[in-house]
């Protein structure tokens, strides 16, 4: 399947080996299918002209499935643009506003982080509630956020200061006086703040994003496309089961199944081959991950006993 359009690669080509290495983001169809459905909904409250409450949504995964990095990019992909107001003031355009929640977790703090994500100065002093409130609601109006994507919602859960009721009353109140489209991040753990509320049961239904369970084709898919991204200058067979030490069966097992593994392990391999190094020929270098992939998953996932790491990461 091949996942990049020919801009992309006309692009990634003009770049060197070891900065594409460095810059590896892994699209996978699991995360195109998942901007799908964040397309949809914008474009649904957007055709709804605000007549109706928008569309909202969860989506939960491990830790290390990509989460993080799949909403960021997102947000990347529609960073907005500068307009200038009938008075000649600039104002930056964010369609889509990515926000990690504090931790720890407070209301106060909530607000200010999506001022801050903003890119607006904060008011000076000790403000009160209100005029952070107001200042926020203010905001996405004048730069016309549509979607509000919420990180970290796992902060609500173990915050000592803020009932999860009240933390979850606060992002209601965004989504009725914003009239943005909320999307809520985090481990399958958020589930009972979904559950809190009748109305979020029903208005911000779960999507999960999963890891690669199996070393199927779903995943060899995913490692042709790491390929692709990449263009090393000579193969490396991420795909191929068929080598003498078939790749796709040790990248599987010391990365679990999970992005979030998968993606630092192969950088480190890369930078212990020397990719990095100023005198690093692209022509003439031998790529050989086979020799290096125990370190390197060493010096990223640490010295921990095997069942261990499964049990810490949630995985059977």
């Amino acid at each position: 399947m091949r996942i990049l359009d020919k801009q992309s690669i006309t692009f990634k080509a003009k770049t060197s080996f070891a900065e594409r290495v460095a810059n590896l983001h892994i699209l996978h169809p699991k995360v195109q299918k998942i901007w799908s459905l964040l397309d949809s909904m914008r474009y649904h409250n957007s055709f709804q002209g605000g007549k109706s409450s928008p569309r909202h949504r969860f989506i939960m995964g491990l830790s290390g499935v990509g989460k993080t990095q799949m909403v960021e990019r997102y947000a990347e992909k529609y960073e907005g643009y500068t307009q200038i107001d009938e008075i000649g003031d600039e104002i930056d355009i964010r369609p889509v506003l990515y926000v990690n929640l504090p931790d720890p977790f407070t209301i106060m703090e909530f607000y200010q982080s999506i001022i801050y994500s903003l890119n607006a100065p904060q008011i000076p002093g000790r403000p009160s509630m209100g005029d952070v409130k107001r200042q926020v609601f203010t905001l996405l109006k004048m730069q016309k956020v549509e979607m509000v994507v919420l990180d970290e919602m796992d902060h609500i859960l173990v915050s000592r200061y803020v009932k999860n009721e009240e933390a979850m009353s606060a992002i209601k109140h965004l989504t009725n006086f914003g009239k943005v489209s909320v999307i809520c991040v985090g481990t399958p753990e958020i589930e009972k703040l979904r559950k809190l509320d009748s109305q979020y049961f029903r208005r911000k239904p779960p999507t999960k994003l999963e890891r690669f369970k199996e070393c199927d084709e779903e995943f060899l898919q995913l490692l042709a496309s790491i390929e692709e991204q990449l263009l090393p200058p000579k193969p490396l067979f991420l795909s191929d089961l068929s080598a003498d030490m078939p790749l796709p069966q040790v990248l599987h097992k010391i990365s679990y199944g999970l992005v979030g593994y998968l993606t630092p392990i192969l950088q480190e391999a890369f930078l212990l081959l020397g990719v990095f190094e100023p005198d690093f020929d692209e022509d003439t270098s031998v790529l050989d991950l086979g020799l290096v992939l125990e370190e390197a998953y060493t010096n990223i996932i640490g010295e921990v006993a095997e069942e261990e790491l499964k049990k810490m990461i949630l995985i059977d």
